[in-house]
């Protein structure tokens, strides 16, 4: 079955190969549908409470929470709806900096800078210290009584690091450290739960959905605690001059008028994943994640940096600079990404043996193996073109 059918881009763009589908994954027919309809038949606001499709759209809105919330594990109240992964972090970062005041947060070194960052600006007037793990073993003996606080990406968008989360959540309720998913490159492929992290953030548009929403979920008890960080209308109960007094309830943590058709958008995208199963999105991964690794192999002059197996590989062309390797391939309808991928402190992992920028080819589902072997005939055909401009 080819599952590229079901996605208007292709259709389109009928020659097109694409391999950076950690960066952005194309939507279903039925995730665009929704987003229409929102535009086309019911566009009206929550807030306009006192009506049909103000009702409707309410019923909407607690209907994807819940959906949401089938799909990690957590309830409608533990789901908080942003504009995706980046402002996810920095809402639970800068909600955390008001009931943590010392001791160490724990990152990985393969985090994306917006798992990183954000912990460096909010916390740097503080007695936090930052430090940085490799591993799940280097992880392990950095936990200490001091730890408050660690987070990590279940997959990240470079090298394949794996976490038993079971074991650091266990290890983390006994010493009362809250652990952080950053679920932002997992979510399109693997079952993920609030049952073994604290907080998990994604954004739709990594798993078939639109750009411009996002998921923060924080469980209820951690959540009690913590108050909003960002201010507007729909959170207020009342103002009394220069006081004023929230909601008891989700929407404070939501000011604003949400992205309605983002949202929406977002509950289809799920759905179309439990309509595929991450059993089937799993096999079909896996199998084409080795054929492309045995099929990349057998050229001259790659170097590649992942394992077999990997849905994120990283190669090298031997002597020409990557970007330029992605820009060839590129202009010749094969869509891949050169750099380090936002992961800046990788340089710094002393793990690995870093180079100076990385091509990578992230799968989805949807790729095939022609796809697989447009990309290396595309590479064999530019060999001699690029060693030409390097001589």
């Amino acid at each position: 079955m080819s599952y590229k059918k079901m996605f208007p881009m292709f259709k389109n763009n009928k020659n097109i190969v694409y391999f950076d589908n950690s960066a952005l994954t194309f939507k279903p027919k039925l995730v665009i549908k929704s987003i229409n309809d929102f535009y086309t038949k019911y566009s009206v606001s929550t807030r306009t409470s006192d009506s049909t499709l103000g009702i409707k759209m309410s019923n909407l809105i607690s209907q994807t929470k819940n959906n949401i919330g089938s799909l990690i594990d957590a309830k409608e109240n533990e789901i908080i709806f942003t504009s995706g992964t980046t402002e996810s972090l920095n809402l639970i970062i800068r909600m955390l900096s008001k009931i943590i005041f010392d001791g160490e947060i724990l990152l990985s070194y393969y985090n994306h800078s917006s798992n990183i960052v954000p912990f460096i600006e909010i916390f740097k007037n503080s007695n936090i210290k930052i430090n940085y793990f490799s591993d799940m073993n280097s992880l392990l003996k950095l936990i200490n009584n001091k730890t408050k606080i660690i987070s990590l990406s279940q997959i990240t968008n470079n090298f394949n690091v794996t976490y038993d989360l079971e074991i650091i959540y266990k290890l983390c309720k006994e010493k009362n450290i809250i652990l952080i998913n950053d679920a932002a490159q997992v979510i399109a492929h693997q079952k993920i739960s609030l049952h073994n992290s604290d907080v998990i953030v994604f954004s739709g548009n990594k798993l078939y959905g639109p750009t411009g929403v996002g998921i923060l979920c924080v469980k209820e008890d951690l959540l009690r605690k913590l108050e909003p960080q960002k201010w507007g209308g729909g959170q207020v109960q009342n103002i009394d001059y220069n006081v004023w007094t929230a909601k008891n309830s989700l929407y404070k943590y939501e000011p604003g008028t949400l992205n309605f058709a983002g949202i929406l958008g977002l509950n289809a995208a799920i759905n179309f994943i439990k309509l595929i199963s991450y059993k089937k999105i799993n096999q079909i991964e896996n199998k084409l994640a080795n054929y492309l690794y045995d099929e990349l192999s057998k050229l001259n002059n790659i170097v590649i940096e992942s394992k077999r197996g990997d849905l994120i590989l990283l190669f090298n062309v031997k002597n020409i600079p990557s970007q330029d390797v992605a820009s060839y391939l590129g202009h010749k309808n094969v869509y891949v990404r050169s750099g380090i991928f936002c992961a800046h402190m990788i340089t710094k992992n002393n793990n690995i043996k870093y180079k100076n920028s990385y091509i990578r080819i992230s799968i989805s589902f949807y790729n095939t193996k022609r796809d697989v072997d447009i990309l290396v005939k595309t590479l064999k055909k530019g060999g001699d073109f690029l060693e030409f401009l390097y001589k």
